[in-house]
């Protein structure tokens, strides 16, 4: 831009340069659109969105298919109907950050699952309101009035105010009581430091206006509002890493754990650098919608699947009138207690700190059988997924979990393969 200036004050060569660099000029507008419709979302503190999968579900049908290879079973009928109902969903998220720091911000979660509505989670002010349609969706999903009415017997007299959920109105629960017990399964709390919070968000910010000034951006003839923008799997990579990175320094290996976990190795090394094309829509200076075709990351794939997410400013949250009061600690203890009756250890019982070490360490080993590898390294992982309110799990070392249940506590250790079994003993580690 400086030598674009410097040119022009030239005079004689204004219009040459002004030609040369039409391509740059178009170009830079529609960035700056982008950032302003960047500044004007994060400025608010109040928005929302939707997340949909667009595009043609044959498209995802007939990958799905190539991909599964030929064997009979491999794709199903059941696995089509399975994708058919995803293109029938929708996850809508909104937030609003209110005042200064954490405990009043609001936000709120609901869903549209094949096609029935009314499924919604709201947090307002250290208060979580639930309601679910329970009756639409277990006739959705196959399951009968008569064992739903069972499993609403069941869990009715012992459980004060299950019913409300069961006929489709709010429940209410304290999101201090989902923060203990959050920490007293996992060891893990959910942060509440505003400071780490915004610094995090800053981060991701700046990774996103890093990969956005690198991208080519291109306005749609067709369409002003509609953007197409150009990056690379390179650049992309680059930027997941420095996030990655600090997110670690930031918030310690927790805060980005997960994401380490779950790409392992593939961040250790750039991959083949590929073109990626997304979709942008910007309407009077306020973002409207992205899109991605997750297809074009197939070889050889020319159909459409696209991840959507559609945006919405100024949404308001409010607590639900007469909402029922649910005590957290009575609903996890039945809901404990009423596992054995589906092949699971019991609560509150003798042995069931050696029982759920069984299961913990079992987990670990099937998740060693599908990735390949050694069960210690999923030891810490399914000691996460399966832990109990009122359960501790505690990896003491590789391979070595101890699982305390009130007094009771349990030892697990894995083998060093898949094929062996998990040796539990009735005592600390």
């Amino acid at each position: 831009m400086k030598r674009f200036l410097a040119g022009a004050l030239a005079g004689a060569t204004t219009l040459t340069l002004a030609v040369g660099c039409a391509e740059q000029i178009e170009q830079l507008e529609p960035k700056l659109e982008i950032k302003k419709a960047a500044a004007a979302l994060s400025a608010t503190g109040k928005a929302g969105f939707t997340l949909k999968v667009g595009g043609s579900v044959d498209d995802l049908i007939a990958f799905a298919k190539k991909e599964s290879g030929t064997e009979p079973g491999a794709f199903t009928d059941e696995d089509a109907d399975t994708l058919r109902k995803l293109y029938n969903s929708s996850f809508t998220l909104a937030w609003d950050k209110m005042g200064d720091g954490v405990t009043d911000d609001r936000a709120s979660v609901s869903a549209v699952i094949d096609g029935v509505t009314g499924t919604e989670l709201r947090i307002v002010d250290q208060v979580a309101y639930v309601k679910a349609p329970v009756a639409d969706l277990a006739t959705k999903f196959g399951v009968s009035k008569s064992d739903l009415d069972a499993v609403r017997k069941e869990m009715g007299p012992a459980i004060k105010g299950v019913d409300t959920l069961f006929d489709g109105g709010w429940i209410s629960i304290s999101v201090t009581d989902v923060k203990k017990f959050s920490e007293g399964t996992t060891g893990v709390a959910p942060s509440t430091d505003p400071a780490q919070n915004e610094k995090l968000a800053a981060e991701v910010k700046a990774s996103a206006e890093s990969l956005f000034e690198s991208a080519d951006v291109v306005r749609d003839s067709k369409d002003k509002t509609h953007l197409v923008v150009t990056t690379t799997t390179v650049k992309a990579y680059e930027q997941a890493k420095r996030l990655m990175q600090a997110m670690e320094k930031i918030g310690g290996q927790s805060a980005s754990g997960v994401l380490d976990e779950a790409l392992g190795s593939e961040m250790e090394k750039p991959p083949a650098d590929k073109p990626i094309v997304f979709d942008l829509w910007i309407d009077k200076g306020e973002f409207r919608a992205f899109e991605i075709n997750m297809l074009q990351f197939a070889d050889g794939s020319t159909g459409r699947a696209a991840l959507r997410v559609e945006l919405a400013s100024g949404v308001e949250i409010s607590a639900p009138e007469g909402a029922k009061k649910i005590d957290l600690t009575e609903f996890f203890s039945t809901l404990g207690a009423g596992a054995g009756d589906l092949g699971t250890p019991k609560a509150g019982g003798a042995g069931d700190a050696k029982e759920w070490a069984e299961m913990i360490g079992r987990q670990a080993m099937l998740s060693a059988v599908v990735e390949g590898d050694q069960p210690a390294l999923h030891l810490k992982q399914a000691a996460t997924d399966m832990a109990l309110p009122g359960m501790t799990v505690k990896v003491v070392r590789s391979g070595v979990a101890q699982v305390t249940m009130g007094k009771d506590v349990a030892c697990v250790t894995v083998p060093s393969s898949a094929t062996g079994e998990p040796k539990v003993v009735a005592h600390a580690c």
